[in-house]
C-alpha cells in the first residue's frame, strides 16, 4: 500500500501537466504589448512574422475576422505578450504565452548585446523566437454529453439491468516508473502517448521536462519546466538534455538510469 501511495502522484500528473506553445494552432498578437507602444521598434510585426514561420496562425484585434473554430472556443487561442526586462548592460525581453484562463504556458527570454534599443530589442526578440518549436497542433475532440433517451420500460425490466463498472486505468502498485539520477536529483520517467514521455520529481507536481519525438531516432524536442525549449537524446542508457548557458554556450545535463 505504501508503494502504491508513493507512485500514485506520478501517474496523476499525466492528467495535470500543462500544454506547450507548439500544441496550439492560433496565437493572438495584440497591437500593443505590456511594455511597448503599438508596434514600437517593429516588435509586433517581427513576432507575427517569426510565429508564421513556425506554422502558427496569427489572429488580430478584430475577432469578427477570426476563424470559426477560434471564435467558438477561445481556449483554442494562445495570447502573446512581450515584456521588457532590459538593464543598463544589455537589451533583454520576455515573450509570454498565456491560455484562455490567463495561465502562463511559457515565458521565453531573449537577450542581445547590441546596445541600440531599436536593433537590440529586435535582435533579442528574434533570439527568443528561435527556441519556439514549430506548431504541432492536434485537434482535441471534446466528449459531448448525450441526453439519455427516454424509453417506456416496466419496473421489472429496469430491475434486470446490471451496472458493469468501467475498467480501472489508474496505475497499480505493480507498475513501476524508470528512475534516473543526476547527483542528488532523482527523476522518474513516465511514458505518455505517441512516444512522448516526461521526467518528473516524485515530490513535485510539475514535470522537470517533457520529451516529444523528433524525426531522428532517440532524439527529442524538450520543453523544460521553466518554459524554455531545447533538445534531448538517449545515449548509452542515459537521458541527455542540452541546456543553454547565459553566454549562449551549451552544457549537457546527463541523467543516468539507476
Amino acid at each position: 500500500m505504501k508503494k502504491f501511495l508513493q507512485i500514485l502522484p506520478l501517474f496523476l500528473i499525466i492528467s495535470l501537466f500543462g500544454q506547450n506553445v507548439s500544441d496550439y494552432q492560433y496565437i493572438y498578437v495584440p497591437q500593443k504589448f505590456t511594455d511597448f507602444e503599438q508596434n514600437k521598434y517593429g516588435l509586433n510585426d517581427l513576432l507575427k512574422e517569426k510565429l508564421k514561420q513556425k506554422k502558427f496562425i496569427i489572429l488580430n484585434e478584430n475577432k469578427t475576422e477570426w476563424p470559426t473554430e477560434a471564435k467558438q472556443d477561445p481556449c483554442e487561442v494562445l495570447n502573446a505578450d512581450v515584456v521588457n526586462t532590459s538593464n543598463i548592460f544589455k537589451n533583454r525581453l520576455k515573450i509570454e504565452f498565456k491560455d484562455c484562463h490567463n495561465k502562463t504556458i511559457a515565458s521565453i527570454e531573449g537577450k542581445s548585446f547590441i546596445k541600440e534599443f531599436d536593433e537590440g530589442l529586435r535582435d533579442a526578440l528574434q533570439n527568443a523566437t528561435n527556441s519556439i518549436s514549430i506548431s504541432n497542433y492536434k485537434k482535441t475532440v471534446a466528449l459531448q454529453k448525450e441526453e439519455p433517451k427516454k424509453e417506456n420500460r416496466s419496473v421489472e425490466e429496469v430491475k434486470d439491468i446490471q451496472i458493469v463498472p468501467a475498467p480501472k486505468t489508474l496505475a497499480t502498485a505493480d507498475q513501476k516508473a524508470e528512475v534516473y539520477q543526476k547527483g542528488s536529483l532523482t527523476l522518474h520517467q513516465i511514458f505518455l502517448t505517441n512516444g512522448e514521455f516526461i521526467l518528473v520529481n516524485p515530490n513535485n507536481s510539475i514535470p522537470y521536462a517533457t520529451f516529444k519525438p523528433s524525426t531522428k531516432k532517440e532524439v527529442y524536442r524538450v520543453q523544460l519546466q521553466d518554459g524554455n525549449s531545447t533538445i534531448g537524446y538517449l545515449e548509452n542508457g542515459s537521458i541527455i538534455v542540452e541546456i543553454t548557458n547565459t553566454d549562449r554556450s551549451l552544457r549537457k545535463e546527463i541523467f543516468e538510469k539507476k
